[in-house]
């Protein structure tokens, strides 16, 4: 009894932290959010420049119906000393994300990502990319970190079958301004999609991959047990944090200490 109440004050705790977070980034919001445009799409962002050759990109999970996507993990990275780049997902009618794919299967978004990156890179000098994310976040962190060889990639919970984890979740809005046109045909290639990206990618070799997650909430069972097959298949270099939660949005009160364990790790080792 007494264990299960220190559980529920340590979850209570780590809550009003994340509240707090919350609203210390709103007011960052106000002074610091700049715009990249190209291509008909407007990218927001922030970025924090420091004297590193290392560029850690953070990615924004799903928020719930009716709230618009927020920034993620910024003041959780406040005190890590490398180039932040923080990166917004607000696209579809509610606001909420596309996982920076782009509309009508045009992926222009996608496309408006890659252009920033390499802006940033050019401005800071940056030469080793450190992608993060948790949930939607994470299968995007995922989705990026696979184009660019020697990279970093530090994971919590994602999707990994795009499509129909859209369909479950009743997430119609993203979906249709994925696709253009919710079909059977659609959701099957997005579906593919990142499966496709993880079996065929040439950079296997030269990458890294933190994966946390729970193995007692849904995720698991649909979708992060077919990544890890796959990343082990291929002969991916990743390491598991395994946790045992039961709600995927519990993933909130586990992955900030993960991923300031990961950032440190990557840091430690010898600079690209």
């Amino acid at each position: 009894m007494i264990e299960k109440d220190m559980q529920n004050i340590q979850k209570l705790r780590k809550k009003s932290k994340k509240l707090w977070e919350y609203f210390l980034t709103k007011l960052r919001l106000m002074r610091d959010q700049k715009k990249f445009r190209t291509e008909g799409v407007t990218l927001k962002y922030m970025l924090d420049r420091a004297p590193s050759k290392d560029l850690l990109i953070v990615f924004s999970s799903c928020t719930r119906k009716g709230i618009r996507a927020r920034y993620n993990y910024v003041r959780t990275l406040k005190n890590v000393s490398c180039n932040k780049l923080f990166l917004l997902d607000d696209f579809a009618a509610d606001h909420r994300g596309s996982f920076y794919l782009g509309s009508n299967m045009h992926f222009e978004e996608s496309e408006a990502v890659r252009k920033l990156i390499g802006r940033v890179r050019e401005v800071t000098g940056a030469k080793r990319l450190i992608f993060c994310g948790s949930s939607k976040g994470g299968y995007t962190a995922l989705n990026f970190g696979m184009e660019y060889p020697g990279s970093y990639m530090i994971v919590g919970g994602p999707q990994y079958f795009l499509g129909q984890s859209l369909v479950d979740t009743e997430n119609t809005e993203a979906l249709r301004h994925i696709t253009g046109e919710i079909s059977e045909e659609n959701i099957a290639y997005l579906n593919r999609y990142l499966p496709e990206k993880v079996r065929n990618n040439p950079y296997v070799a030269s990458q890294r991959i933190y994966l946390h997650y729970s193995d007692s909430e849904h995720t698991y069972d649909e979708h992060i047990r077919y990544l890890c097959g796959d990343l082990t298949g291929k002969g991916y270099h990743f390491s598991q944090d395994i946790a045992h939660y039961k709600e995927h949005g519990e993933i909130s009160l586990y992955f900030p200490e993960f991923l300031l364990r990961s950032v440190e790790d990557i840091l430690c080792r010898q600079s690209a």
